[in-house]
């Protein structure tokens, strides 16, 4: 599922890596024990279905678009190598629909949940003293809840595992740079079969420490589902 556009941005953060992690002098570890809450946007890329209603020769055709919402994540370090972690997005997006019949053509809108969940373990292997490693292994869960329009149902969800790799950087005492690549068996959506499919989602990061223990976060995730998210973090193992 990678497309141009992914490697490209795959590639930047290779760059980004690079020029950080020979450019540091004297910054802290990485920290693997912490909370954060964000205000999360996402675009579904006009995600659309077609599909006959109970009623005959009626049908409804969606385009989902984008929406927003809010996302709860959290890490929990175990030892000094693995940490478990886990991951709760709730979204309402906007969705188009036209609805056939013999009676005509009837246009609608409204609003439908996304909400992801994401949870497992991970380990870590630092590669200098302010730089990790990490591998993670995670069961993901994913509901698109569309509601209704006329009979129909674009309902669809899936439970299955995930692996994901990364990088984590401090470039400083106050900033963090990442990047991650992750698999996942619901990274794409088909709503005419109402089946997933599996693919690869890259995403990038970046945190900033306003104050002692107290973080500025802002990340982008680029698949099937673009997602960006901007909120605070905590951090629990602050010393």
């Amino acid at each position: 599922m990678t497309s141009h556009y992914s490697r490209k941005v795959l590639y930047a953060c290779v760059v980004l890596f690079s020029l950080g992690v020979t450019g540091t002098a004297s910054a802290q570890e990485v920290r693997h024990s912490w909370l954060d809450l964000s205000f999360m946007g996402q675009d579904v890329g006009g995600l659309q279905g077609l599909q006959q209603t109970p009623i005959a020769g009626q049908s409804v055709e969606i385009n989902a678009q984008d929406g927003e919402g809010v996302r709860f994540r959290g890490s929990y370090a175990l030892g000094k190598s693995f940490y478990f972690f886990g991951d709760y997005g709730s979204s309402d997006l906007s969705v188009d629909a036209i609805v056939t019949n013999d009676q005509g053509v009837f246009l609608a809108s409204d609003e439908f949940d996304l909400t992801t969940v994401r949870g497992g373990f991970g380990y870590h292997y630092g590669i200098g003293f302010s730089t990790d490693l990490y591998a993670e292994i995670s069961y993901d869960s994913v509901d698109f809840d569309f509601g209704s329009f006329a009979g129909e149902s674009f309902d669809i969800d899936a439970k299955d595992a995930g692996i994901a790799l990364g990088i984590r950087h401090m470039l400083n005492d106050n900033w963090e740079i990442r990047a991650n690549g992750r698999y996942s068996s619901q990274a794409t959506v088909d709503l005419n079969t109402l089946e997933f499919d599996t693919g690869a989602f890259f995403g990038v990061g970046v945190s900033w420490e306003m104050v002692r223990g107290l973080s500025l976060i802002a990340e982008y995730e680029t698949g099937d589902v673009d997602t960006w998210a901007i909120g605070f973090r905590l951090d629990m193992d602050e010393d």
